[in-house]
């Protein structure tokens, strides 16, 4: 596959990023198939469905980052292959949990795994993902020598930590009906639930694969911190103006899952006490009592006020965005130019202009 080898005298004239992205989540799909057991007769069709979500349409971002931060600092892809695979594996594994306790209807397109096949059934093949993930960090054993494995399944260890805490922190603001959020609020729980699995440690584990010195590490991590931040603000956007058609998912499916979006805080503290207090009415019921007409209504809220609260959501993505693009100036700026750092530098750019 020319578009991600590692070294080239001469880049192609043209780039495309969704290309990029494809030919990353092939690799990384060939690496799950390799790791499903041959033998599984008595698993009654676990492993088929464990592949229903990673085989929909998907970016696979976080493989690619894994394997285009390698690549950038003249890895090789072998070294960054079973690490982006594991990414994969705990994303969808992620994706599947998250689904059932927002009780979602689709994903990717098509309806969400716990609405085919039931609850119990859904979890299980999450879990099952987390599980097989265990094997291709093993594998980079092999690949790394011990040493270099065992820090990335350090930085995995710390990824999945960081996500339960900031998935928590959230589900504990859901119960406790806290709507008097302020932006650093916000940001502190992106950083733990968003941040780290989808973007800090793939690059981060990128970087080691590559067998670069603690400081890029770190200045990598720098670098996708603020680009995971400008990330899901944009996610926050989508689900107020995309259509399922575009962003694969239930339209509106924050608002009827009562997600906490910079959006939505933002209207919360700008709008009438009476819109306000219409807002946190809906807000404070539970998703089966959530009708179509309030969901309708808690969208106007947060959309109105001159579309302020939209601006607000765009102008903070936007300078999240800026400083992930300098922090990734500083980390190549003696690097030779590649395709790889190109993707790196165009993601900045397309995070926050993405449809989808």
């Amino acid at each position: 596959m020319p578009a991600l080898a590692p070294r080239t005298k001469q880049e192609p004239a043209t780039f495309s990023i969704d290309s990029y992205l494809a030919d990353c989540r092939k690799l990384a799909l060939t690496e799950i198939e390799r790791q499903i057991p041959t033998d599984a007769r008595h698993t009654a069709g676990l492993y088929e469905l464990m592949l229903d979500y990673p085989l929909r349409p998907a970016k696979a971002l976080r493989p690619a980052l894994c394997m285009a931060v390698c690549l950038a600092l003249g890895g090789h892809m072998e070294a960054a292959l079973p690490s982006a695979a594991a990414f994969e594996l705990f994303h969808n594994a992620f994706l599947v949990h998250d689904d059932v306790e927002d009780d979602s209807l689709l994903r990717r397109h098509a309806p969400t795994l716990h609405r085919k096949y039931g609850v119990p059934i859904a979890v299980n093949v999450g879990d099952s993902m987390l599980a097989l993930a265990l094997q291709p960090l093993l594998d980079n054993v092999e690949v790394l020598g011990l040493g270099g494995a065992l820090r990335i399944f350090k930085v995995f260890a710390r990824m999945a930590r960081e996500s339960v805490e900031g998935q928590m922190l959230e589900l504990a603001w859901i119960r406790g009906k806290r709507w008097d959020l302020r932006d650093r609020d916000y940001v502190r729980m992106v950083h733990k639930k968003t941040g780290w699995y989808s973007f800090i440690s793939p690059v981060q584990v990128g970087a080691l694969a590559a067998g670069a010195p603690a400081a890029t590490v770190s200045a990598l991590g720098r670098f996708a911190l603020t680009l995971g931040i400008a990330f899901q603000i944009k996610d926050d956007l989508l689900s107020l103006e995309g259509t399922e058609a575009e962003i694969g998912k239930d339209a509106l499916g924050d608002l009827w899952e009562g997600k906490y979006t910079l959006p939505l805080l933002h209207a919360l503290r700008t709008v009438s006490d009476t819109e306000r207090q219409q807002a946190v009415s809906i807000l404070s019921r539970p998703r089966g009592e959530r009708d179509e007409p309030a969901v309708r209504r808690l969208h106007a809220i947060v959309t109105g006020n001159d579309g302020a609260s939209l601006r607000h959501a765009r102008t903070v993505a936007d300078r999240w965005a800026q400083r992930s693009r300098r922090a990734l100036d500083d980390v190549f700026v003696a690097a030779p130019d590649s395709i790889h750092r190109r993707f790196l530098h165009e993601l900045v750019g397309f995070v926050t202009q993405r449809s989808s």
